[in-house]
């Protein structure tokens, strides 16, 4: 089987020329009418590697997006005691998704619609990106969680497409991995009630997060976190303090930062979400609630308690 490769831009003129590097929608669709399995490894911001089998796509790793683990244990979806024994039990032998199930952790149906949400959102993340470079390598490493069937690259492409003309749309769009948000002191009382997560987002919205940031920390998708982002900007209750790219394009305060050792305040405040426990086999116990999330809840307990009673 011919598989597809990136070559130099204007390589030629022959039309069976494989899509160059950065085209990553074209070599999607000509890998998926080839049914290539293996990995492509996309080079850029954020990059990733596709996860593919006979031409569908499976599963996504990116740091543009949180992974299943994260979304699982974040949002709280599963227990960090139970996707540790499940772990020990099967992720060395790929049946991680099935042991999840068996052990009544999620449902059969909830976990294969949050798989394919979060292959649309980890796609999502990379299109919005740059792409410098595609790379197939025909052997595949096995993913924790796989789509099994993988989804349609076609039907993937156009979930990002639609996501990003909804974002376009948008009177305040936010730009999901540059644009830092900062909540507006005073503009928001906890009317709404619990389940619409704006008091999480406030919470978080210090002016160092991006909407990419806040997803990590939540267990949510990047798309509906910067959705939800411009939709509170519009309300009033957020706004754009800085841009992850003004402050590259200033040039000395950059490579500054990158030079200096993170002090203090660099650490708890830096906008990325602390890694989760990484689980091996025979393990002990599981790691601790990521610190933030429980710092973020304690925020939010003593906001409410100050906020004056009236309707």
């Amino acid at each position: 089987m011919d598989i597809p490769r990136s070559e130099p831009a204007g390589a030629g003129d022959d039309s069976s020329v494989p899509p160059g590097p950065g085209q990553l929608e074209p070599m999607l669709v000509s890998i998926a009418r080839l049914g290539t399995s293996g990995l492509l490894r996309v080079t850029g911001e954020p990059g990733g590697v596709i996860h593919l089998a006979d031409g569908r796509i499976t599963a996504i790793s990116t740091p543009g997006a949180p992974d299943p683990e994260a979304i699982l244990l974040r949002s709280d979806r599963v227990p960090e005691g139970g996707w540790s024994s499940a772990f020990a039990a099967a992720a060395s032998d790929g049946r991680m998704a099935a042991e999840l199930v068996k052990r009544d952790l999620i449902g059969a149906g909830e976990l294969e619609a949050l798989l394919r949400t979060g292959l649309a959102d980890a796609l999502f993340a990379l299109v919005a990106g740059s792409v410098q470079e595609c790379r197939l390598e025909e052997v595949a490493t096995p993913a924790l969680l796989p789509l099994d069937p993988g989804a349609e690259a076609e039907w993937l492409l156009a979930e990002v497409e639609r996501r990003l003309g909804v974002l376009a749309g948008l009177r305040t769009p936010v730009s999901p991995d540059r644009d830092r948000l900062t909540a507006v002191q005073g503009a928001w009382t906890p009317r709404v009630g619990p389940g619409d997560g704006q008091a999480e987002i406030l919470a978080l919205a210090n002016g160092r997060r991006t909407a990419r940031d806040m997803a990590f920390v939540l267990g949510r998708g990047v798309f509906a976190v910067t959705l939800q982002l411009s939709r509170m900007c519009d309300a009033g209750l957020l706004v754009i303090g800085s841009s992850r790219s003004a402050v590259r394009a200033a040039g000395l305060r950059a490579v500054s930062a990158e030079t200096a050792p993170p002090g203090p305040a660099d650490a708890a405040g830096s906008g990325g979400a602390p890694p989760l426990p990484r689980r091996r086999r025979g393990g002990g116990q599981a790691g601790a609630r990521p610190a933030e999330k429980a710092s973020v809840l304690r925020m939010l307990r003593t906001g409410v308690r100050r906020e004056p009673s009236g309707g």
